[in-house]
């Protein structure tokens, strides 16, 4: 066969390998899922409550709130890859000053707020943008793949960051997470975040289908999307780093506690698969509520696990079913977009979804470590987790059959 004939391998699929591997180390599972395992060590320390730590997360995710829909018009003129790489160094910079600056609590706090305000870049945000745009017929399985990536990372973290703290300082185990996104992220970005060249060729985003931001802020189901995703992001993300907390309540010694954060990102990763082709094939909306109501069940369990004596069965099976409803969360932003919005604004859009999610993540670990302080178990915080998916459920089921948007030319 002759050179020129030959067909090239479809380069979408390197993006895709890229951005998989890239979310398993960003910072929802790096951060939110291996800081229940440093609670001790800085309580220790420092004598900081539990509260006061998690508080920490709640800055993280009120920095990246703010700087979310910035972040999306960003990257819908600059492209993603711009904005990938400088957040994946800054998200380094954050694990070495957290380590060895982070001495005081204003100090700590100001360091979580920069962090989460200038590392967006590093999040789902700029993946599901790229990937939308190499698989514009299979967005549901691309999404769904990478964003697997993300349970792979909820699983492997609380591994990785025990197995640093069983050999190093706490301090060094926190610079050794840095230099995993050194050595795996940003080389992996430098290769492989590229846009579709058939994007480059549009000379401007309103040859894209679909409705603006401003159009889109409008409809009432921009808006029902948008509460149901800050709900379920409250609980969801907010349970991620308390889990190992709640396995140790109900007994676990730190090793089987740490397995049990491993189950859950375990099963956030099969959730992510499972919906991402699911979502290829049904309504996303009846897909959401499936498996929201999943979760809702899931923290049902864990009310019931989380206190000393507790049956350790539950507690694995509360852990996979909450961790399945996570997975979900995710992957429907994006495909809500694409059927809902179009893609003319998408990066613009997903910000302000982002935003919701990320809310959400900043009122959760707080308000259960808070929470915890103030009751001395989860127990009623779980039933109220359950309650909190109960009412994302019924936001989603108001949502109007897709797609209903106009195709802008």
């Amino acid at each position: 066969m002759n050179e020129a004939t030959k067909v090239q391998p479809f380069f979408g699929w390197w993006v895709l390998f890229a951005a998989s591997l890239s979310l398993a180390f960003s910072p929802g599972p790096m951060i939110f899922g291996s800081i229940g395992l440093f609670v001790p060590h800085l309580t220790g320390e420092f004598g900081w409550s539990r509260g006061q730590i998690m508080l920490g997360l709640t800055l993280f995710n009120l920095g990246g709130f703010a700087a979310a829909p910035f972040t999306g018009r960003l990257i819908d003129r600059l492209g993603a890859r711009v904005v990938i790489l400088p957040s994946l160094l800054l998200l380094t910079a954050g694990f070495v000053a957290i380590g060895y600056l982070a001495s005081s609590l204003p100090i700590y706090y100001a360091i979580a707020l920069a962090w989460g305000l200038l590392t967006v870049g590093s999040q789902s945000i700029s993946y599901a943008h790229l990937l939308v745009g190499w698989f514009p017929k299979r967005r549901g399985m691309a999404i769904g793949i990478a964003a697997a990536g993300l349970g792979l990372g909820f699983m492997i973290m609380p591994l990785i960051a025990q197995a640093l703290l069983s050999q190093m300082k706490w301090q060094q185990a926190m610079m050794s997470l840095g230099v995993i996104v050194l050595i795996g992220p940003l080389l992996l970005n430098l290769v492989f975040a590229r846009p579709n060249p058939g994007e480059l060729n549009i000379k401007s985003r309103d040859e894209l289908d679909g409705l603006t931001l401003d159009e889109t802020r409008r409809t009432v189901t921009f808006w029902l999307i948008a509460c149901a995703i800050f709900l379920m992001a409250s609980v969801l993300a907010g349970v991620v780093p308390h889990m190992v907390i709640v396995a140790g309540d109900a007994g676990l010694n730190p090793a089987s506690a740490a397995g049990v954060a491993a189950l859950y990102g375990g099963a956030t990763l099969i959730g992510r698969l499972v919906v991402g082709l699911l979502v290829d094939r049904f309504a996303v909306a009846r897909v959401t509520m499936l498996f929201f109501a999943l979760s809702g069940l899931g923290f049902v369990l864990l009310a019931v696990a989380s206190t000393g004596g507790g049956d350790p069965i539950l507690l694995y099976v509360a852990a996979i079913a909450i961790g399945a409803g996570f997975g979900a969360e995710s992957d429907v932003i994006a495909i809500f977009i694409s059927r809902y919005f179009g893609q003319r604004a998408f990066g613009a859009i997903y910000g302000w979804m982002l935003s919701a999610f990320i809310l959400g993540s900043a009122v959760g670990p707080a308000a259960l470590g808070f929470g915890r302080d103030a009751f001395g178990d989860y127990r009623g915080l779980m039933l109220s987790a359950a309650c909190v998916t109960c009412i994302a459920v019924v936001l989603i089921s108001r949502l109007e059959k897709e797609p209903r948007r106009p195709a802008h030319s």
